[in-house]
C-alpha cells in the first residue's frame, strides 16, 4: 500500500490506551509526525506514561485467598441456617450477615440489564443516608452502571418473618409500608435537584454525571418463599408490586454471586467512605485500586475477617498501601486485564 502510513489520533476519554492508529495518506506524513511529537511532549508534561508501559508490579508470592467454591458452599450453608433459626426472624441480624457477605445482595450490575461494569466504588453501601430524604435511609445501595446508564439500586429489607398477605389475600400493612418506602425514594429522586445532591453526597465520578442517564432501581427483600408455596394463588397477587425499575423478592432468592467476590461493604457518612467488611475471597490489583483508595478502614475490616488465614490478612494489610499509592499517583499506564486482581 504505497503512500499509506500509520498515524496517531486522539481516542475517546474512556480508552485506557489514550491513542489509536489509523490509516493516513502520504500527504499527511509530516503532519502526523508533528502530532506524535506533540503527543509525546504533552504526555511528559502531564506525567503520563508512554503507551504500553506498565506502571505497577504484581506480587510474586501472594498467599491465596479463599477459593470461591469453598466460600460459596460455606456461606450458603450459614445463610440457610440463619434464615431457619430464631435469629433469622430479626431484621438486624439478617442485615449484619449481609454486610459481612456482600455477594449475597442483588443489584451490583443492576436488576434489569446486567452489565460488565463494576459498581462504584467496588463496594456494597450499607445504611448510607440520602441527604434531605428524612431519617429513613436505605438498607443497602449498589451504584451500578453500564455503558449508557448510571443505576443506583436502592435495597430495602424487612424481617424474613413478615407475611406478604393476610388470610383474606390482602397485602399486610407491613408490606404496604415497605412498598411505600420505595415510592418515597423514587419520588425524591425524580427531582433533578435531588439527583445533584445524591451525586455530590456519594462523590459520583464526573463521567457518570455527564455521559450516563440516571436510572435508579428499587428492590424490596421481604418474607419467605414458603408463604407462596403454601398458597400458590398468591403468586399472581405479588405481581402488582413489580414494575419496570422495581423488583420484589423473598430472602430465599438470595445466593452468593461469583462476580461479586472481590467487592467490599462500606458506608458513606460524614463525607467519607468507610469499610465495614471484606469477604475472604478479596483480591487486590490495578482493577479495584482506584475505588479502594477512596475507602477508609479496609485494613481494619481485613483484621476482623475470621475466614481468612493469618498469612492472608497480613499480606492484604501490607499490600494495600502499594495499590493506594499507585492509584493516587495518576500514572496508570497500560493495564492488562489479566492483572486486574493479580495482586
Amino acid at each position: 500500500m504505497a503512500g499509506v502510513v500509520l498515524a496517531v489520533e486522539s481516542w475517546p476519554f474512556d480508552d485506557p490506551a489514550g491513542i489509536r492508529w489509523v490509516a493516513n495518506s502520504d500527504v499527511g506524513i509530516r503532519r502526523s509526525q508533528m502530532f506524535v511529537d506533540d503527543h509525546v511532549r504533552d504526555n511528559a508534561l502531564m506525567n503520563v506514561p508512554p503507551l504500553g508501559e506498565h506502571t505497577y508490579q504484581m506480587h510474586p508470592n501472594a498467599p491465596p485467598s479463599m477459593p470461591w467454591e469453598e466460600y460459596e458452599r460455606r456461606v450458603t450453608v450459614e445463610w440457610a441456617a440463619l434464615l431457619n433459626s430464631a435469629e433469622g426472624r430479626e431484621e438486624r441480624r439478617v442485615h449484619d450477615f449481609l454486610v459481612q457477605h456482600p455477594s449475597l445482595v442483588p443489584g451490583a450490575y443492576s436488576m434489569t440489564g446486567p452489565s460488565g461494569h463494576s459498581p462504584f466504588p467496588s463496594a456494597l453501601l450499607s445504611e448510607s443516608p440520602l441527604t434531605g430524604i428524612g431519617v429513613k435511609i436505605p438498607d443497602f445501595i449498589w451504584l451500578a452502571s453500564d455503558s449508557t446508564n448510571f443505576t443506583p439500586v436502592f435495597i430495602e429489607i424487612e424481617s424474613p418473618a413478615k407475611r406478604w398477605f393476610t388470610q383474606a389475600e390482602v397485602p399486610t400493612s407491613q408490606l404496604t409500608q415497605a412498598i411505600n418506602q420505595l415510592a418515597q425514594w423514587q419520588a425524591w429522586l425524580n427531582q433533578a435537584a435531588n439527583v445533584a445532591v445524591f451525586y455530590d453526597a456519594f462523590e459520583v465520578p464526573e463521567m457518570f454525571r455527564r455521559y450516563h442517564t440516571f436510572r435508579p432501581e428499587f428492590v424490596l427483600i421481604y418474607g419467605r418463599r414458603f408463604e407462596f408455596e403454601e398458597r400458590p394463588q398468591l403468586r399472581r397477587l405479588r405481581q402488582q408490586f413489580e414494575h419496570h425499575g422495581q423488583v420484589v423478592m423473598t430472602f430465599d432468592r438470595l445466593a452468593p454471586a461469583s462476580d461479586c467476590q472481590h467487592y467490599v461493604t462500606a458506608t458513606k457518612r460524614g463525607g467519607r467512605y468507610r469499610a465495614l467488611a471484606v469477604p475472604p475471597t478479596l483480591r487486590l490489583g490495578p482493577g479495584p485500586a482506584e475505588d479502594f483508595s477512596l475507602i477508609e478502614a479496609i485494613p481494619e475490616s481485613v483484621r476482623a475477617n475470621e475466614w481468612m488465614t493469618p498469612e492472608r490478612r497480613t499480606f492484604l494489610i501490607e499490600r494495600l498501601p502499594y495499590w493506594t499509592d499507585w492509584a493516587r499517583s495518576g500514572r496508570r499506564g497500560t493495564i492488562s486485564s489479566l492483572d486486574a486482581f493479580g495482586e
